[in-house]
């Protein structure tokens, strides 16, 4: 067991290994094959070896991980079009580490997430997963990344601001005997039903449980709006919603301290030590402190959780979504991967100003101009013509690249460079046995137009030369937040 643990380590080490100078090193597929072999082998010898195989092992080897992740003002949310949350950026951190590229799927629950891991749905649960003795028979734990408590939550009176702090306190519930006879409301399969339960046998009398299909949020802003008395969430989480609901009172602690975690399948053991291993390094760093301090803490946090440009607030992306859509319709677009241009382009200010750029949409005179605006026309009038002028690209490309969604990465790429570079890159895949309708064929030989022997003297190449690596990154960065909004806006 020592042995295969350590070949484990060494295999999730191979894909970070840099050289003194903190450059990423090349490892031969042929090392972590023999590896992979190896720990397969002793895995084989086991008695249990049909079920003792790594799941880790797939996962590195396709660079790809498949994460559970709650959609909440906390976790995972998009604010003013920009993807955030303290377990999206904590993964995002882990993901650049390993080298792997996440793909996020959303649940609104703890046991949600739990029953897509049991189903293979998802690799791994990136959230604050309380350790329970059910859970571990489901799950593989993570080292703890903190304590919490659960915490009551309750409606101060009506008229707490004229009464005396003594007064409100005598109108709440203090004492776990105060629950008799009370009806606690409660995301439905929460590990907030053992705890009730064993308050029940604590006081020998009746907690009433009313189990329903609605997140602790959910259930936070109905206790607030007085729909429901009495809900249960962890003290951080009531910490940051409390800040917005000042009648809220979340002061009463009902459990003793519990563990909190991410968790990845039973036999996912590499992924869990790496996990660890990044989780052993990130988090008593003082950049672990103010990533839990920017969601929790601070109060910009709680304000940002209730801006109209916030998925779990009013749930805009842009204020000019209507407009958006409406204009994205008529031309064919998916209004989403507009969005995610725009906001690459100005991060939707409207008086953005680039190289000679402006507006929401970031273009230039000229091509304002062409399509009716200018300087002071309205954020409506700069986004219809925007997409009229990427409507006027894909047209460009509509004959040379078939594929509908494939197409639209070379018209973001020309709404970047220009459409007459990648008519030049389009040539050199195919001239070099490529496929020009191929993005990444395509971007391969876009570096290339950096190159003063390939932009000067190549007959192929007629607009001279270009910044690939920024073309490159431009669509790479926009079809990863098109995917953002579409797990978060479509779920």
């Amino acid at each position: 067991m020592i042995v295969k643990r350590k070949l484990r380590v060494v295999i999730s080490s191979c894909l970070r290994v840099e050289n003194r100078h903190g450059v990423p090193l090349v490892i031969h597929p042929f090392v972590f094959c023999l590896l992979a072999f190896i720990l397969l082998c002793c895995q084989c010898n086991d008695s249990k070896s049909a079920d003792s195989q790594d799941a880790s092992l797939e996962i590195f080897a396709k660079k790809e991980i498949r994460v559970a992740i709650e959609h909440n003002s906390s976790s995972y949310f998009i604010y003013r079009g920009a993807p955030m949350g303290y377990h999206y950026e904590l993964l995002h951190r882990f993901a650049q580490q390993y080298g792997l590229t996440p793909r996020y799927l959303t649940c609104k629950t703890p046991q949600e997430a739990l029953q897509m891991l049991q189903r293979g749905d998802c690799d791994m649960i990136a959230m604050h997963l309380s350790i329970t003795g059910e859970r571990v028979k489901q799950a593989r734990f993570t080292t703890p990344l903190r304590e919490v408590h659960q915490v009551l939550v309750q409606r101060k009176p009506d008229n707490w601001r004229t009464l005396s702090a003594e007064a409100v306190e005598t109108q709440l519930i203090r004492q776990p005997l105060q629950l008799a006879g009370k009806t606690v409301t409660i995301p439905e399969n929460s590990s907030f039903v053992a705890r009730l339960k064993n308050i029940m046998d604590e006081i020998g009398d009746t907690v009433y449980i009313s189990e329903v299909g609605q997140t602790e949020e959910e259930l936070f802003d109905a206790v607030a709006k007085g729909l429901i008395d009495y809900t249960v969430c962890d003290d951080a989480d009531a910490t940051l919603n409390g800040r917005y609901f000042p009648n809220i009172d979340s002061k009463t602690p009902i459990s003793f301290k519990q563990n909190v975690a991410w968790a990845v399948n039973l036999n996912a053991v590499a992924l869990c030590d790496s996990l660890n291993h990044f989780f052993d390094g990130f988090m008593n760093s003082s950049d672990a402190v103010a990533l839990y301090n920017k969601y929790y803490r601070y109060p910009i946090a709680c304000r940002m959780a209730r801006a109209t440009q916030h998925s779990q607030g009013e749930g805009c992306i842009t204020l000019w979504d209507e407009t958006l859509k409406d204009a994205c319709q008529k031309y064919g677009f998916d209004w989403f991967l507009v969005a995610s241009l725009m906001y690459q382009e100005s991060k939707f200010d409207t008086e953005a100003c680039g190289q000679g750029t402006y507006g929401l949409m970031q273009m230039i005179p000229e091509t304002m101009e062409q399509y009716g605006v200018d300087l002071l026309s309205t954020p409506e009038e700069h986004i219809v013509a925007g997409v009229r002028y990427l409507a006027s690209l894909e047209k460009i490309f509509a004959g040379s690249v078939p594929d509908p969604f494939e197409r639209m990465r070379f018209v973001v790429a020309a709404y970047n460079s220009g459409p007459g570079h990648i008519l030049d890159a389009q040539r050199l895949a195919q001239k070099a046995g490529g496929n020009p309708a191929e993005w990444n064929d395509v971007a391969q030989k876009l570096l290339e137009k950096t190159n003063p022997d390939v932009y000067r003297s190549n007959d192929d190449v007629r607009h001279g030369y270009c910044n690939g690596p920024l073309t490159i990154n431009y669509v790479n960065e926009i079809f990863e937040r098109y995917e953002h909004y579409q797990t978060i806006f479509l779920h």
